[in-house]
């Protein structure tokens, strides 16, 4: 199960966030895991709340100018319930000072405080995606992870399909790498599946015959990316009689994939000596991107057929005498058809 201690978010986030530890080192091993997303009742990060629990509250000017203004006495309640209760951590934003008092109840009760210069809504924001990223349920795939014409493309398919050679030949046609041969995804939204490579592979693939070589070094910096989102699966499949015997050439019904609950639209292609399988590629991703923009080319086949017939009825309906009637075009693509 993931998790991110506070030591290592405030490593990671030092620089971006403008971040300085000022109060609480005891609590640098505090914990953050996966359940803290889901936990019912409790928030994960947001500002000042006393009564509904947070775990990571960012205070801006006005938490502070309300917590100033208590009694001594009711301010001494206040930040003793924000450090014990299921508060991880602080921020105080707004690129304002800790107040002494909420420094000493961090030092006392272990809670970690930092200081950041970013706006208290903008500091949640740059935060949120960190933390659901970081904290996700992560699953490994076997295959390809690619950024082809802006999508992300997993390439999936049997071992020694010819996987990394596709990729290699996108890659030379402006595609970038993301991961190869293993393949980290995990959730990001209800319906959002990422994907990034283990740091140990980043940059490499392996090309049989070859070896493993170092995108990044030959093809330049923009061959390769940190992260993509997953848009298209596309599974590589040695075809046989009975693959040709099922397939659907007109793609009636769309095939989808479930990687996390989340259903990732897939294409399948066959692996046949002779096929551009680059070219292929790229034309499923442009096929994907216009159905994406609500364009289905199957229906607009379907109805211009459709469309045919009727007017082939109507020529038909309209000239009984010799049954076929003017062929004209519609007439024509029957008679084509039955030469």
């Amino acid at each position: 199960m993931p998790r991110l201690s506070v030591q290592q978010l405030f490593e990671d986030r030092r620089e971006k966030l403008q971040l300085t530890w000022v109060g609480g080192q005891k609590g640098a091993s505090r914990e953050l895991d996966h359940d803290a997303l889901n936990r019912p009742g409790v928030g994960l990060v947001g500002h000042l709340n006393l009564i509904h629990p947070i775990l990571i509250q960012a205070l801006g000017t006005s938490d502070l100018d309300y917590l100033n203004q208590q009694a001594e006495s009711s301010r001494s309640a206040s930040v003793k319930a924000l450090c014990t209760g299921e508060t991880l951590l602080i921020f105080v934003c707004d690129g304002v000072d800790a107040p002494d008092y909420l420094i000493d109840a961090c030092e006392l009760y272990g809670t970690p405080l930092f200081l950041t210069q970013k706006k208290s809504r903008v500091f949640v924001n740059l935060l949120r995606p960190y933390l659901q990223r970081e904290l996700s349920e992560v699953t490994t795939s076997h295959g390809v992870f690619l950024d082809v014409l802006g999508f992300g493309i997993l390439i999936t398919g049997d071992s020694q399909i010819g996987k990394s050679e596709l990729a290699l030949e996108l890659i030379s046609r402006g595609a970038g790498l993301v991961a190869d041969d293993a393949v980290e995804l995990f959730q990001i939204g209800p319906e959002t599946i990422q994907g990034r490579c283990p740091a140990l592979l980043r940059d490499f693939l392996e090309v049989r015959g070859i070896g493993v070589i170092n995108i990044k070094a030959i093809f330049g910096e923009t061959a390769v990316r940190p992260r993509k989102t997953l848009r298209l699966i596309v599974h590589l499949e040695r075809p046989t009689e009975e693959y040709f015997r099922g397939l659907d050439r007109l793609q009636t019904k769309s095939s989808t994939t479930s990687i996390l609950g989340v259903e990732i639209p897939t294409v399948t292609l066959a692996v046949v000596a002779g096929r551009n399988l680059a070219v292929l590629v790229e034309a499923a991703v442009r096929h994907y991107i216009l159905q994406t923009r609500g364009y289905d080319s199957t229906k607009d086949f379907l109805d211009r057929h459709e469309e045919a017939m009727r007017e082939q009825v109507d020529i038909d309906d309209g000239d009984p005498a010799t049954g076929a009637g003017s062929l004209g075009e519609t007439g024509a693509f029957r008679a084509f058809g039955t030469d």
